[in-house]
């Protein structure tokens, strides 16, 4: 295992690389433009302003949401590069290509270090804001790619709790914060020996499970079952622990919203108490050097 900067890894058009769609990200952005435009369009020939107003908030949405389309056609757009002699994963959200360079974002899996790889099919419970219903919840699916690895990941531990901390930890005054930080964390490390990489990009995750099995043993696929809704039963750090998944999982309103309701906290108190489980030293972090 090797951490390196994005800059530093290097390219080769042998590489089998997998990144997130830009066909269709671009295909979205054209489907809303049309979609406004013909409101619009109705609206003026109906003389009607609600169409006018939808139309408005479709673009509006688009103007906050460019970044996420535009970051579909930079280079750093790749989840995982596949070599002849192993995986670079890039455990920095391709959305957060803003964040400072130096940073450590990617890691060197030699084939010879894969014990063995695994889809995990994952469905969620996950709080459901939509319904206006506090105690309503939703259900959503996530494909992971597990692998099990050898030799020492402590380094890639401390990695990773440092980049979850940067994008959810409350920023101190005075200290420079990106401009945008998006709460998209594609690779876990599950346990001492077990890495997951979520798999949201083009190709399918089959293709790569059919070309590590040149290199590694392919295991069954486990179908995993997570509630990130009803913690009542947990104890204090398992609550705390899920708390932190649902912010990592895009969720920070609804962890803050179980922190309240699990803790009787109010809204300022919840806040501050989720954004400063990031800071929270992880068992066996230490700096790096």
């Amino acid at each position: 295992m090797q951490l390196l900067r994005l800059a530093e890894v290097p390219l080769s058009n042998r590489d089998r690389v997998y990144c997130y769609s830009r066909a269709r990200a671009l295909f979205g952005m054209l489907v809303l433009l049309t979609t406004a435009a013909n409101l619009a369009l109705l609206s003026w020939f109906n003389q009607n302003w609600l169409g006018y107003y939808v139309a408005a908030v479709i673009l509006i949405g688009l103007l906050i949401y460019q970044k996420t389309i535009t970051a579909r056609f930079q280079p750093s757009n790749w989840l995982v590069r596949m070599t002849d002699h192993g995986l670079y994963v890039q455990f920095r959200s391709y959305l957060n290509r803003h964040f400072p360079a130096e940073d450590y974002t990617v890691v060197f899996l030699p084939h010879a270090e894969i014990r063995s790889v695994k889809l995990v099919n994952q469905r969620r419970s996950l709080p459901d804001h939509e319904t206006g219903r506090p105690a309503a919840t939703t259900s959503r699916k996530r494909q992971l790619l597990e692998l099990e690895l050898a030799g020492d990941l402590r380094q890639l531990a401390i990695a990773l709790a440092t980049e979850q901390e940067t994008v959810l930890a409350k920023t101190r005054i005075g200290a420079e914060k990106p401009s945008t930080r998006y709460h998209h964390f594609p690779v876990e490390l599950v346990a001492p020996d077990r890495l997951r990489i979520e798999w949201g990009v083009e190709l399918s995750v089959q293709t790569i499970l059919e070309a590590l099995t040149r290199h590694t043993l392919l295991r069954p696929a486990e179908e995993l079952t997570q509630d990130l809704v009803n913690l009542e039963k947990l104890s204090r750090a398992e609550q705390e622990a899920r708390l932190l998944e649902l912010a990592a999982a895009g969720d920070k309103i609804g962890a803050i919203a179980l922190a309240r309701r699990l803790y009787d906290y109010d809204l300022t108190t919840a806040k501050d108490f989720v954004e400063g489980l990031a800071g929270k030293p992880a068992q066996g972090k230490h700096s790096r050097n």
